[in-house]
């Protein structure tokens, strides 16, 4: 049986199933209904309609429900307050407890891992180097590390000082700090590609994900992250 057939997250020799990188179940929060349930793909100021995200031949059946339950779990808890969430806000923040620390850390160490082994050109900027292994390990166990290790962070990005929950894009890089931004949902989560990351600037430590269960999300506006300007800027310029 030839290597594709051979799962990149347990290693087993088994027929692959078709994985979303992005999950599915967060594309679904973008989706428009005036659309058919389709989407806006924007590329070089320029955009299509299209109705899924990428995907590859990566994990058994096994691993993609495992990965899978993590994802649902997430969907869940932070955009439909399910499994107990209590959500506060103030005019400052967004303040989720009651979070299962392990499977939201799960569900990021997976999101980054499966963005670090795809061979689709749309992740071709995202690598974890030496970590991809201790990465996959660490999912293989369930062992989520702590909050230092591949540590998480987040903003909740303001357009015109509203969330918008259907925005979402692709994974983009800041080399020097060594560390992935992502939009899903409307909100921007900031992943460490190093285990101990001390480019973290000082006030992302604040908004950690960490074992209490409690995630401290600030409201910004857009324009005041240079992180989420600059890829704007990249990504539609010209």
């Amino acid at each position: 049986m030839k290597d594709n057939n051979i799962c990149r997250l347990c290693n087993a020799i088994s027929d692959l199933q078709e994985s979303h990188i992005i999950p599915s179940s967060i594309i679904k929060l973008v989706r428009d209904k005036k659309l058919g349930n389709r989407f806006y793909e924007l590329h070089n100021k320029s955009s299509q309609i299209i109705q899924d995200c990428p995907k590859e031949y990566l994990l058994c059946q096994n691993c993609e429900q495992k990965i899978g339950g993590y994802e649902k779990y997430f969907k869940e808890a932070i955009h439909l307050s399910r499994h107990g969430i209590e959500i506060r806000q103030t005019n400052q923040y967004a303040v989720f407890d009651n979070l299962d620390y392990k499977k939201i850390k799960l569900f990021f160490l997976s999101l980054l891992w499966r963005m670090s082994v795809s061979s689709l050109p749309e992740f071709d900027n995202v690598c974890t180097g030496d970590n991809e292994e201790t990465i996959r390990q660490m999912i293989i166990k369930g062992d989520p590390g702590n909050s230092s290790e591949y540590p998480v962070s987040v903003i909740i990005p303001l357009f015109n000082q509203r969330m918008q929950e259907g925005w979402a894009t692709t994974a983009f890089v800041s080399k020097d700090l060594q560390i992935i931004g992502i939009l899903l949902g409307g909100i921007l989560y900031l992943l460490s590609t190093i285990r101990q990351n001390s480019f973290f600037p000082t006030e992302w430590y604040l908004n950690l994900l960490n074992e209490s269960g409690h995630w401290i999300m600030p409201w910004t506006d857009f324009y005041n992250i240079p992180f989420l300007r600059e890829y704007n800027e990249n990504r539609f310029k010209g």
